[in-house]
């Protein structure tokens, strides 16, 4: 394997693009394609993500000989594909023949409003108001993560969500406040036809069809998107995307429900409005909404009283320096941060390119993680920039702007 750009050891197929070293396991390949790109045609293969290898690469026909002697692929279409080399054709040669994973059932109780039930023995219903930690508690779902190191929980058992009944529905828990109510659930789904079929019989449950779908997303040609409220607080998408130029069909419906339901509580926060005090103040001209979300993190709260009476209309930034506070105000929440958790302040501005030009305003903390606290325009920050280092004593930079393309 010297020389070789391409191989496989056991089930990890290693590859060469554009210098790096990459991987996929074998095990999780759901669909593969033949595609032509700048006159080279590559084996596009989907294992967690998107892994496209050149049939260029020194090793490359012991390796696809091993995947095809293995899944089956179409071999004939795939070498004629090769052999014709016309830029941009894109050609499914296999994908993974998937059981269908829900039902759609006759009768059910009338419960979406409370929440979802678990079909454990005996079967026991969970509120759309369960928090992460809660859930993990429950004994229903499993924890595992991602070759990136994402953290997802897993039912264990079929979940029913008023008339439908899924399998393995999951839950994404990266970087969560885990006292949060669930935000977001999603599973994909099969029909026994590995088809649009799933999708079709989706939408006739949910959708009436002399309703305006233009009114819930879009059906088009490369992809169907709807999303519309399916319980109190509670909105379901279903999407299913078509073999088109710059998409691959998988055979399954996208599914995701939506927590939008408000937990105004985790904003209170009376016990430190009874003691702040306010050492410093920067008000900006305007108004900004904050980046982060009460839902997200455990700092955004309420506007204190004290502040609102400095600021009135305006956002902007104080600081504690008895408690040790700092403050970031947004239209109608704040994020308080402990003033010794800060590392730096970061004030990236954006270029306008073929995307739009902005600023982001961002507290890096001691631990290595971030937050972004405000978005404006270009060099907005930059002009409170001295301010602000001298109020908190903390750095702040000012990287180079770059173009938004």
């Amino acid at each position: 394997m010297e020389n070789k750009e391409t191989w496989i050891d056991g089930d990890i197929l290693f590859y060469k693009d554009h210098g790096n070293s990459e991987s996929a396991n074998i095990q999780s390949l759901k669909y593969a394609y033949v595609q032509v790109l700048g006159n080279v045609p590559f084996l596009f293969v989907f294992a967690d993500h998107q892994h496209y290898i050149s049939t260029e690469l020194h090793g490359f026909d012991d390796v696809y000989h091993e995947l095809s002697d293995r899944f089956h692929f179409d071999s004939e279409t795939f070498f004629a594909v090769c052999k014709a080399r016309k830029e941009d054709e894109k050609v499914k040669i296999w994908a993974k023949k998937m059981h269908q994973n829900y039902q759609i059932l006759d009768e059910y109780p009338d419960d979406g409003d409370f929440g979802y039930e678990v079909y454990t023995e005996p079967k026991q219903m969970i509120s759309w108001d369960t928090t992460y930690e809660q859930l993990e508690a429950s004994g229903c779902i499993e924890a595992y993560f991602t070759d990136f190191g994402a953290k997802y929980l897993r039912f264990k058992y079929p979940v029913r969500v008023e008339g439908i009944l899924f399998d393995q529905l999951e839950v994404y828990a990266d970087n969560v406040s885990t006292n949060r109510p669930v935000q977001e659930f999603f599973v994909d789904l099969y029909d026994e036809t590995n088809t649009d079929e799933s999708y079709k019989k989706l939408r006739e449950l949910w959708i009436d069809d002399d309703v305006d779908t233009n009114e819930y997303g879009y059906e088009r040609e490369d992809q169907c998107y709807l999303q519309f409220a399916l319980a109190n607080g509670i909105n379901a998408s279903i999407c299913y995307t078509y073999d088109k130029e710059y998409a691959y069909d998988d055979g399954s419906t996208s599914f995701h429900l939506y927590n939008k339901r408000e937990y105004r509580y985790f904003l209170e926060n009376k016990e430190y409005e009874e003691v702040m005090e306010i050492s410093g103040l920067i008000s900006f001209p305007n108004q900004l909404d904050l980046s982060t979300k009460y839902i997200d993190h455990d700092g955004v709260k309420n506007i204190p009283l004290k502040v609102k009476d400095l600021l009135k209309e305006k956002s902007g930034i104080w600081l504690d320096r008895v408690n040790n506070k700092i403050g970031f105000v947004g239209i109608d929440t704040a994020l308080i941060v402990d003033l010794k958790k800060i590392k730096y302040f970061t004030l990236q501005n954006v270029l306008p390119a073929k995307g739009s030009g902005y600023a982001d305003f961002i507290v890096y903390l001691k631990t290595g993680d971030y937050l972004y606290v405000f978005t404006e325009d270009t060099y907005f920050f930059d002009q409170f920039a001295k301010q602000l280092e001298q109020m908190t004593k903390k750095p702040v930079e000012i990287p180079e702007a770059y173009y938004n393309c």
